[in-house]
This record gives C-alpha cells, structure tokens and sequence, in this order.
C-alpha cells in the first residue's frame, strides 16, 4: 500500500471508524500510520484533497485549513472514497463545536478571517495537549478537545494533559508531533555555533503527567466535558458558560496573583507564578503574546470561582477591588484592554464586573502614591 495513488480518488480496502471525539488530523495521520504513507497522500486517497489541492489544507490553522470544516465538495469527495457518513467527517472538524466553544462566525468567515474567530473564541488550533495513557490505548490517536483550553486534565486517568515535553519544555504542536511511537524532537544548540548538542528523544508515550488532586479543577473539568459533548443538548447553557469563564479567565490573568490559587497543585501554581513574574512591570501586568496552557488552567481555576458563586461580584472583588476610585493601578491595563475590545456573550451574572471595569476612571493611584488622572 505504499504507492496508493495520489492523482485519483478510490475506495480505500480499510477505513477504520473515527474514535468518538477524534479530530481530523489525529485520524488522518493514524491512517498514514496504517498505510506507511505521508498524511498528505493520505489525505488524497481519503478525497480530503482535491486536484490541485496543496497540502497547507491539511494543516492545523492555515486559511484553507479543513480542519475548520469541510466543504459540500470536500465532504461529497471524502464521502464517496471512505464511505464514512458527512456527519461523521465534520465531527472530527471545529464544527463540532459551532455555537458553543467555537464563534458561530466561523461557519461563513472568510478563509483569511478563520483563525482570528477562533482566537477570539480563546482557541489556538495548534496548540495540543494530551494524556500518555490515553495515547497508549488509543495508538497515538488523540482528541479534538486537546486543542482548546477546555480540556485541561484527563479524569479517567487522574492526571493533567502534557502541553509540553515535561524533560525540555518543548511546547506540543499539532502540525509537529505524531503521538504514536514519536519521540519528543527538543533540542539543545551551541549558543555560538548553533550546533545541535543533545537531543531530548523521549517517547510520548513513556512520558509523566502530573498528577490531578485540585478537587476544584476536576469538579470544573467534569462540567466541561459535559458541556463539550455531542450532540449538545445544552447548547446555550454551555455556551453562556464558556463566555463568561473566558472573560473572567483573562480578568484573571491580568488582576489575580499565585496568592489566589489556594489549594491548587504544584504544576499550576507554579506555572501562574511564572507568568506574572514574566508579564509583570512594577504594579502593571502586560500581556504579550500567548499564556501557556497551564496558566490558563490557573486563569480558568480563578475565573470558575467567580463565575459559579453565589455572587459574582463580591467573589471579584476579592481580586481586584474594580469598583473602587481611583482605581487600583494592576487594573489599569485590564480597563484599557475592555474598553478596546469588550467580552462578547457574557451573560447577566458578570454585567456589573464587565460595566465596572470598562467605565472611565477620573484617577488612578501611582506607585509612589500621588494620585493621577485615569486613562
């Protein structure tokens, strides 16, 4: 089956079903595996490729990526070469998630605008995290939800997912790595000459998660499974959630310190500590680029306590007092930030936090003390 032919679309001898959750390329690349050949020849025997297709639509975030969805003439050719159902391919797809983790504007977006609605949904579609128990029982074959910061802890196995390698650090990216039999490629260059000298080299499958004893965070991954299941029944309960956890998950991110986090485990603490010791500039916090997955699991810890107390605002309040004049000075940059670009979905619960920090501040008070007039 090494020379399957690239140039025309046929019924392939063995499909193998996708696994309920699987995404796209994880399916793709376990059928490469099978057949020993490149995922992009794959992708072509499956009609997942048309003619003239190149090979950046089977990437993990590229404009005509189809991991976004597929086209009727992508799903009647994948249809026709591997006899799976057009329901079954889009599932595997960030269509699965349509209306509730992912922006419904990604249905209609135009090629160049897709990726910005999922980082607006709080999603980077290259970032993978995964279980290595998982991996071990499913060949290497992973989960859609692996790529959002909802899925942060595998409750079958008790442990965290990896977004790294936990021996060189290198972050796991979803273009990057084949979890079956693969090898972590982190290496160590000559600072001067820029020469490899060493190599990580160890097996996805042999490496250790963390341990998972956060009863607050099992409790919250437990509540996001549900409500990233399919079909989703609670569509809109789970979609108002996830707005409102975003929201104060990157109010945390910008206003709540490793003080906060009181009864998490080591890694997440850890990590939190380390980004705000890297975003924070005296009594400032600015955020720049991405926060790693796991101070994003911090941030999320955060924001579910607010978004799920009695009383949302009281609960904020504890972090940063935002209704308080002049306005603390950590908060400074999260006012500027909301007034840009508002949360989008929030529900009722977190209108008054939301309104607070957006509304003009007459002062603010500086380090030194002296009080100044507000941004």
């Amino acid at each position: 089956m090494r020379d399957l032919p690239a140039e025309k679309i046929r019924r392939l001898p063995v499909v193998p079903r996708p696994l309920p959750r699987e995404s796209l390329l994880s399916w793709l690349d376990y059928m490469a595996t099978m057949y020993a050949v490149p995922r992009k020849d794959m992708a072509r025997a499956c009609g997942l490729l048309g003619p003239g297709d190149k090979a950046t639509r089977i990437e993990d975030s590229g404009p005509s990526s189809i991991t976004y969805g597929l086209s009727d003439a992508d799903a009647a050719r994948a249809e026709q070469a591997t006899g799976l159902e057009v329901e079954d391919l889009q599932h595997m797809t960030w269509l699965r998630f349509l209306e509730t983790a992912v922006k419904p504007e990604l249905a209609d977006a135009a090629p160049r605008d897709r990726f910005a609605v999922m980082k607006a949904s709080w999603i980077d579609p290259r970032e993978l995290r995964f279980c290595p128990s998982c991996i071990q029982e499913t060949d290497g074959r992973w989960f859609l939800e692996w790529c959002t910061p909802w899925a942060f802890a595998c409750l079958r196995h008790g442990c965290y997912l990896l977004s790294e390698c936990p021996t060189c650090r290198t972050a796991l990216r979803t273009g990057d790595v084949k979890l079956a039999n693969g090898r972590c490629r982190g290496v160590e260059r000559h600072r001067l000459l820029g020469s490899i000298t060493w190599r990580c080299g160890i097996e996805y499958r042999k490496m250790q998660a963390p341990v998972l004893r956060d009863d607050s965070l099992a409790e919250l991954q437990l509540h996001l499974e549900q409500h990233l299941a399919w079909p989703q029944p609670t569509s809109d309960q789970a979609k108002d959630d996830l707005a409102d956890l975003t929201a104060m998950a990157e109010f945390a991110l910008y206003a709540a310190t490793p003080e906060h986090l009181d009864g998490a485990d080591p890694v997440v603490r850890e990590s939190f500590t380390e980004f705000c010791a890297s975003t924070t500039l005296g009594n400032y916090r600015t955020i720049q680029g991405n926060p790693s997955p796991t101070a994003r699991t911090a941030a999320l810890r955060v924001a579910s306590q607010i978004v799920f107390s009695a009383d949302p605002w009281s609960s904020a309040r504890k972090i940063a007092d935002f209704a308080s004049r002049p306005l603390p000075s950590h908060v400074v940059p999260l006012h500027q930030a909301w007034l840009k670009q508002r949360p989008r979905d929030t529900t009722r619960r977190l209108e008054r936090i939301v309104r607070s920090v957006r509304i003009a501040a007459p002062s603010i008070r500086t380090p030194d003390r002296r009080v100044v007039p507000g941004p």
